[in-house]
């Protein structure tokens, strides 16, 4: 287990074994929560789509096989802690098969020669067998990670079909350069497919992220081995099935599921992958980056942690900026990389905006996330739910004044009550680390220069939020906030064309748009010598 544990360090990953908190039914402090059931009933009244789960094997060379070792690992429900299925549990030797599936398909395949508007066309049909298969990708979703099933079905699958078919727009759209010389020679900028691309993705969005790695890398006529989460990797499986009824050939795209020290460590330091891209902590970035360092120095775009600062203005809405701060840091029960989670209030607001904000989250619904009006699930893991817990203490015991929550919900799964802190320093570690829960902590500030440094006082710099009517304060606050999006008057919102990233250490390179492209791609200039120069 302790081996397994070491996995957060390549996917953001944590042990999925059951429950044992010592912190389980303790309560911190005050609040309640408004609760649509009791916990207990989960096993005997659970709300799921009727869908058999058929893809538990490894994904190699066009084909669901077993791992070389015949181990697998139990993926586990978080409503309930119960195991939903076994899954075959990749390892060295299976990353090592998966490579040379795809470095075949790269180098001999029809991938990469296809034309770009076939690529394209498999692409759109991918895009469109998501969207038939919008259920079952909503339910494994949810059933896995312990989203809201609405959140799942009607949000984050429309999204995934629309990079899809951003990125299938694109492939027959990337074009070179003719540049103009000073002599008697043509010049050419080509671009070219980078290769084998490696990829690693995190459970907190495991579909969403999944198409923001594989729909460039495609795209761009490369060919991939994604490692899943290993908390979550029964989606994966099922769109990767999905993609391959589209019509792509086989070891273009291959799916190790397995954990961060075997699996993960083999794919960031494989010498045939050419590429490589991870979304995770900060602390496993840096390994895989290493990795790739001491292996073949294959280029790494690393989507990392944040500790997003949420600035409200004298001038706010109150009741409109309480709603949208609760969204920025509860969404997806505030496993966000990009949550505002620093919410610098100005003082003038501070009292009526604490609460509100208190009275907002006593108001938030947890529960079943297969269940209506459900707007908070459980945390993804035991492991998660402790890491929570413990910071909802320390935040007590650093003389926060805890509003509200601070405790389990029930007796099963890893159900937090949302909770608002008051009081907050910036020195406290509960405004300092990425806690990665429903904590949502509150600081006052009463000058605009002091609170940009504030803002900026981070190793972080993956978002920022700005709350005001005032347009010259918001622009000052957007060009002096170090983040790679600032959201003005609004929070969470992402499109296909806009990319998303961070400064400082919360990544190299960035995801989806058009820069996307660029990290899979290989730029090569051409020349040649004109023999008639007089033509020029």
């Amino acid at each position: 287990m302790a081996a397994r544990r070491l996995s957060s360090l390549l996917s953001r990953s944590l042990s999925t074994s059951p429950l044992r908190s010592s912190l389980l039914g303790t309560n911190l402090g005050g609040g309640r929560i408004i609760s649509q059931y009791s916990t207990s009933s989960l096993p005997e009244d659970p709300i799921i789509p009727n869908i058999d789960i058929n893809y538990t094997k490894l994904l190699i060379n066009g084909e669901f096989v077993d791992a070389a070792s015949g181990k697998t690992f139990p993926t586990f429900d978080p409503r309930t802690g119960d195991v939903i299925s076994h899954v075959a549990e990749g390892d060295v030797e299976d990353i090592n098969r998966a490579v040379n599936a795809a470095r075949k398909a790269f180098d001999e395949g029809p991938w990469p020669r296809m034309t770009a508007y076939e690529r394209s066309r498999i692409l759109f049909k991918f895009a469109d067998l998501v969207e038939k298969h919008k259920v079952e990708l909503a339910t494994l979703e949810t059933w896995d990670n312990g989203k809201p099933y609405k959140q799942s079905l009607d949000v984050e699958i429309p999204m995934c079909a629309r990079i899809i078919r951003y990125y299938a727009g694109w492939a027959d759209k990337i074009h070179g350069l003719t540049v103009p010389a000073d002599g008697p020679y043509q010049m050419q900028v080509l671009h070219e497919p980078i290769g084998v691309a490696g990829m690693i993705i995190p459970w907190n969005f495991p579909l969403l992220l999944y198409t923001w790695k594989v729909a460039p890398a495609l795209a761009c006529g490369n060919t991939a081995v994604l490692k899943s989460a290993e908390q979550t990797p029964l989606s994966s499986l099922f769109i990767s099935q999905l993609l391959h009824e589209a019509g792509v050939p086989p070891g273009v795209l291959n799916v190790v599921s397995g954990f961060g020290p075997t699996a993960g460590a083999a794919l960031a330091s494989h010498m045939d992958v050419d590429k490589l891209s991870f979304t995770g902590s900060t602390d496993t970035g840096k390994i895989v980056l290493e990795l790739a360092a001491k292996s073949n120095l294959k280029p790494v775009t690393l989507e990392l942690g944040g500790k997003s600062p949420f600035i409200i203005c004298e001038d706010a809405d109150i009741n409109k900026a309480v709603e949208l701060a609760h969204f920025a840091l509860f969404f997806n029960q505030g496993q966000c990389c990009c949550a505002g989670s620093r919410l610098y209030v100005h003082e003038k607001v501070y009292d009526e905006f604490v609460e509100k904000s208190r009275n907002r989250a006593l108001r938030r619904t947890v529960g079943d996330p297969f269940k209506t009006g459900i707007e908070q699930g459980p945390q993804i893991d035991p492991e998660q739910f402790e890491k929570v817990m413990r910071y909802i203490k320390t935040g007590i015991e650093s003389e926060a004044k805890l509003e509200c929550g601070g405790s389990q919900i029930g007796s099963k799964g890893f159900f937090v009550q949302p909770t608002v802190f008051s009081n907050v320093k910036d020195e406290m570690a509960i405004a300092q680390d990425e806690i990665f829960g429903p904590v949502q902590s509150i600081l006052k500030w009463n000058d605009l220069q002091d609170v940009i440094k504030r803002a900026n006082t981070t190793r972080y710099g993956l978002a920022a939020g700005v709350f005001t009517k005032n347009l010259d304060t918001a622009n000052t606050l957007v060009r002096a906030v170090k983040a790679g999006t600032v959201w003005v008057n609004c929070y969470h919102v992402f499109d296909a064309a806009i990319p998303f990233g961070g400064y400082k250490m919360s990544g190299v390179g960035r995801e989806k748009g058009v820069h996307c492209l660029n990290h899979y791609l290989q730029v090569k200039s051409v020349v040649t010598p004109l023999n008639n120069p007089s033509w020029l």
